[in-house]
């Protein structure tokens, strides 16, 4: 058998943009506050670019009616902004994740894991499905996203990923610095961070065995029993203790903390006789156009070997035009199917979101999902209920007796509200907040309520309970 070098060849077909396809692209995604830097840069470095004056109509108002029921949406909006969004993006496929990657608006954590991942010897498809990861990650660098929904999100690879592909994959990523970003849960990001410490570290096995095992009593630090459970001596139980307090819970929190993110809405959306009515936010970005004046003298001299430069800035300056034209289209279709979809939520709240997912969208659309992506991603609406980000009008349908099924966001919403009026002397289990939502014909697994409860910041049953003094005191 000849096991030596060979020549082949081969025939296979690959996507390819072209150069003006790939700036299209870049334009779609940056949000407005990137636009209009690129904007202004345009108009400096383009002769043949000018603003134009906005028109009195187009001055950014705030002319929605008076209406009592707004300073109720507005303290409904301020909980609308804390509920756990967890939004990957998909059209990871190869050849677009470049293209995506340098237009996205990354937070300070985000940049910094991708750029340990390019140092890594990732394949395509591993790099691909390690930026999804990346991209599911919260604030505090945990990963809320479930691994069946991230495969959901690859489904342009080919073969579209396992679960079992993504954990290992996962497994990389976790061990890039902060170590404990990607954990799936606060047990999981310390255990994390104790693997990653050298082996002769003192009380090390005891911490691990204290956070795998009795986690949910580290709280009350009670030695004694502590001691029992792990049969170790007082010093080494001390020793583990200290150990794990300094571990850090939030390894994504050091990033996020100096980041600050200003919304600045595109759209606008407001209740007419018609129904709702979506529109382009006046005001919110430089209005350019051509300079007519230097174009009409190119034109008169166009064979001129010195008018070469402005020619191809004329031809630059209108294929910018255009394409911002074709920007805001897409943006206002994908915009109305929201507002179609999402009006529950806009007239009665967040209870009512319901399920949508950028597949939705793409297949009412006829568009690719990474285009809908790209359309949503860092853009935000103005509505009677303020300012939101668009991504936070997708949800998970969690399934149900009924046909369509309840959003995740939805169902967080309905646990958030049977936690905040449980009884405090007697506050409910997992197993007891999964009947009730049962009882709301919204069965979901005991450790699905425990998970969401954990991302809506809501502690254990027994670190709940207080005593019926001090609940008394708290009402008075």
């Amino acid at each position: 058998m000849n096991a030596g070098p060979r020549l082949s060849t081969s025939l296979s077909q690959r996507l390819a943009l072209a150069p003006r396809q790939s700036q299209a692209l870049r334009l779609l995604a940056l949000p407005t506050l990137d636009l209009e830097k690129m904007l202004e840069t345009a108009l400096e470095e383009n002769a043949l670019l000018e603003r134009m004056e906005p028109a009195a109509e187009d001055s950014p108002d705030t002319d929605y009616e008076a209406n009592p029921a707004d300073n109720a949406a507005d303290a409904e909006a301020d909980n609308w902004e804390i509920l756990d969004w967890s939004s990957g993006l998909p059209g990871h496929g190869e050849g677009l994740d470049q293209d995506r990657l340098e237009a996205s608006p990354v937070t300070d954590l985000r940049q910094y894991l991708i750029e340990q991942l390019e140092l890594e010897r990732f394949s395509p498809r591993d790099y691909a499905i390690a930026l999804a990861i990346v991209d599911a990650l919260d604030e505090n660098g945990y990963l809320n996203e479930e691994l069946d929904d991230i495969a959901e999100e690859l489904v342009s690879l080919d073969p579209a990923p396992e679960t079992v592909e993504i954990e290992a994959v996962l497994s990389r990523v976790q061990r890039l610095d902060p170590v404990g970003a990607g954990a799936r849960s606060a047990s999981e990001c310390l255990l994390l961070q104790l693997d990653a410490m050298p082996p002769e570290t003192p009380a090390l096995d005891t911490a691990r065995a204290l956070i795998s095992t009795h986690f949910d009593r580290l709280a009350r630090t009670d030695v004694p029993t502590l001691m029992r459970l792990t049969r170790q001596d007082e010093t080494t139980v001390h020793a583990a203790l200290v150990l794990v307090q300094s571990l850090n819970p939030r390894p994504g929190s050091d990033f996020s903390a100096a980041a600050t993110e200003y919304l600045v809405p595109e759209l606008r959306t407001r209740k007419t006789p018609d129904g709702w009515q979506v529109e382009l936010y006046p005001g919110t970005r430089p209005r350019v156009t051509v300079n007519e004046t230097y174009a009409k003298w190119l034109n008169a001299h166009r064979q001129e070997a010195n008018t070469q430069t402005f020619c191809q800035q004329l031809e630059e300056a209108r294929w910018l035009i255009r394409s911002l034209a074709q920007r805001d289209e897409t943006l206002l279709r994908v915009a109305r199917v929201l507002v179609r979809h999402q009006s529950a939520f806009l007239e009665h709240g967040p209870l009512h979101l319901a399920p949508l997912t950028l597949r939705d969208v793409a297949e009412e659309l006829e568009m690719h999902e990474s285009t809908v992506s790209r359309a949503v991603q860092g853009k935000a609406m103005s509505t009677p209920r303020g300012v939101i980000l668009l991504r936070h009008l997708f949800s998970n349908t969690v399934s149900n007796d009924s046909e369509e099924g309840l959003s995740a966001t939805a169902v967080r919403e309905h646990l958030r509200h049977l936690l905040t009026h449980e009884d405090p002397t007697a506050p409910l289990s997992d197993a007891a907040l999964a009947e009730a939502l049962a009882r709301e014909n919204i069965p979901i697994a005991r450790r699905t309520v425990a998970k969401y409860r954990e991302a809506l910041g809501f502690a254990s049953t027994r670190e709940r309970r207080r005593p019926a003094h001090s609940a008394a005191t708290s009402k008075r």
